[in-house]
């Protein structure tokens, strides 16, 4: 399907850009072209507005080990009625998009996803429709994993049909995006699969401690994102010491700081010391007007960093980087 790619207008790239379907250097990027009015795939909906294009996506990503039995189930779980472009997860897929992750060409993926594409704003939302049979990776991992690629107003919704990690519902997310005329920068969508490894072990290693919680944790990882990416926006280099500051904050006021033992906040530091090698936190902001974000700061903050979160609670979900 990618060989048959026309390139975008640079006004379309704008549009894709702010409605978190273009990621540029972050997830995936469409290509430019002169014709507006052709068809970028079969599994897309395309809206010409005077020269500008929006892409839509509600696609499935099917295992490849599932039966016909077992299809049928998974499209029901995940809510498919009538024709949706559907795709197959290999574990070829894995090895791709997964490249540590121990998988070989002939693994049986059975983890299945549907993406739809979301109004711009509405941020990344996940449903895990058969909980019991998505073993390792929560809700809130495939939110922060899509965030960090770089993906952004989407509805992710997963099923498996036997009991596995969920490993194949994540690799499915980049390949309909792929399918759909995206390109996937594999650097950052390696960074978020770092960030699920680290977060999943994490619960793993304190899912029996009181106190502690799965969600919890996220929730601090993603506002320390949040914390680091407006630091950036406002010309800070970061340092480890900031960092490590600004993990144990969000930590602290999730409330499982104290749950948490020195190696495992090392490792989240770590964790957001990468992000910054790879200029990740820079891909959040660099889209923006920073002459206007700060005048936006310095009216919600009134010059405190602490509540400037719900401005940046928005650029999260509408920034997807260059």
């Amino acid at each position: 399907m990618k060989h048959k790619q026309k390139k975008l207008t640079v006004a379309m790239t704008v549009l894709l850009i702010s409605t978190g379907l273009y990621a540029g250097n972050a997830a995936f990027a469409t290509q430019e072209s002169t014709d507006a009015s052709t068809s970028l795939s079969s599994s897309n909906t395309e809206t010409t507005q005077s020269s500008e294009q929006v892409l839509q996506i509600n696609a499935v990503a099917l295992g490849n080990a599932l039966t016909q039995e077992q299809k049928e189930y998974t499209l029901k779980e995940l809510g498919i009625k009538g024709e949706t472009p559907q795709y197959t997860t290999t574990g070829q897929d894995l090895m791709s998009f997964i490249p540590d992750g121990g998988f070989t060409p002939e693994w049986a993926v059975y983890s299945s996803v549907r993406m739809e594409t979301q109004k711009k704003g509405t941020g990344i939302s996940v449903d895990i429709a058969t909980p019991k049979n998505i073993t390792k990776i929560t809700e809130a991992q495939y939110q922060n994993a899509a965030l960090t690629a770089g993906i952004s107003d989407a509805k992710l919704t997963v099923a498996s049909a036997v009991p596995i990690d969920g490993s194949g519902a994540l690799a499915g997310v980049y390949k309909i995006v792929e399918e759909s005329g995206g390109i996937i920068n594999r650097e950052r969508v390696g960074v978020a699969q770092d960030e699920m490894d680290v977060l999943s072990k994490i619960t793993e290693e304190n899912k029996e401690k009181d106190g502690y919680s799965d969600k919890a944790l996220n929730a601090a990882q993603e506002q320390a994102k949040k914390e680091l990416a407006a630091k950036t926006a406002d010309g800070k280099k970061l340092t480890q010491e900031d960092i490590q500051q600004t993990v144990e904050s969000a930590l602290q006021s999730q409330g499982i700081k104290d749950v948490m033992t020195s190696d495992q906040v090392k490792e989240l530091t770590t964790l957001m010391s990468d992000m910054k090698d790879k200029n990740i936190f820079e891909d959040f902001v660099n889209q923006l007007d920073l002459s206007k974000t700060k005048e936006q700061i310095q009216e919600k903050s009134k010059g405190l960093w602490e509540n400037i979160k719900g401005f940046f609670s928005g650029l999260w979900d509408s920034v997807t980087g260059k």
